[in-house]
């Protein structure tokens, strides 16, 4: 599945990509945003396949904000004015869309995402014990002994009592085949509940190691405090 969101200051353009996206069963559009600025704050502690960009908007174009991405996911560029077009590839979008977008125009875009997103394979889950594909290699590793995990670029670290291991996988997937247990508290890190070893109101320490409670995730990380 595809994670995108739109960034669109015309409520008809938002509405009309929506409409596009429900077509399709491999793209969730998990939010919209008329206003950049609030859609930076988002991209700052949630990860996203895709972006649907429109370039003119009086808070700030889509080219200074794809400036301000550190570690820009794939881009699709939206607009009624063609003049930007050999600018928009500078930033390596993968497509550049002219409104107004027809569907078969907006599929065709799409389908240069689904091409390049590699699906991984599902780790492999049995009695208490995980199987972590790293490279060519499968680690046997007890899901007690994970202590937490990192995104790091397009793979994620599981940091356990005696090793790390390096998967290509993302942090949803990772947190959706792990289950029971284990909470994500930021943007890049799951943590194993288990090993908690202190907590406030910004951080938890796990085995020495402090790490960071996104704001996004302050809620849901107070909501399981209190029901334990």
């Amino acid at each position: 599945m595809i994670t995108a969101v739109i960034i669109d200051d015309e409520p008809n353009a938002i509405e009309l990509l929506q409409g596009y996206i429900k077509k399709l069963s491999f793209v969730e559009c998990i939010r919209s945003f008329r206003n950049p600025i609030e859609a930076l704050v988002f991209l700052k502690e949630c990860d996203v396949d895709l972006i649907f960009l429109d370039i003119n908007m009086p808070q700030l174009s889509g080219i200074s904000f794809i400036k301000t991405l550190e570690n820009p996911p794939k881009i699709i560029l939206t607009t009624a004015y063609s003049e930007y077009a050999v600018e928009s590839y500078e930033y390596q979008v993968t497509d550049y869309l002219l409104k107004p977008i027809s569907f078969e125009r907006f599929l065709k875009a799409v389908l240069k995402i689904k091409d390049t997103i590699e699906e991984p394979e599902p780790q492999k889950i049995a009695n208490g014990i995980i199987y972590i594909k790293s490279g060519q290699q499968q680690f046997k590793t007890n899901i007690d002994d994970i202590l937490y995990l990192q995104k790091d670029g397009n793979y994620i670290s599981y940091i356990t009592k005696d090793k790390n291991i390096l998967a290509r996988q993302s942090i949803k997937n990772a947190l959706d085949e792990l289950g029971k247990g284990f909470i994500q508290i930021h943007k890049s890190t799951i943590i194993n509940v288990s090993h908690i070893s202190a907590f406030d109101s910004n951080s938890v320490t796990i085995n020495s190691t402090k790490l960071s409670i996104g704001q996004s995730y302050k809620v849901a990380f107070q909501n399981y405090v209190k029901s334990t």
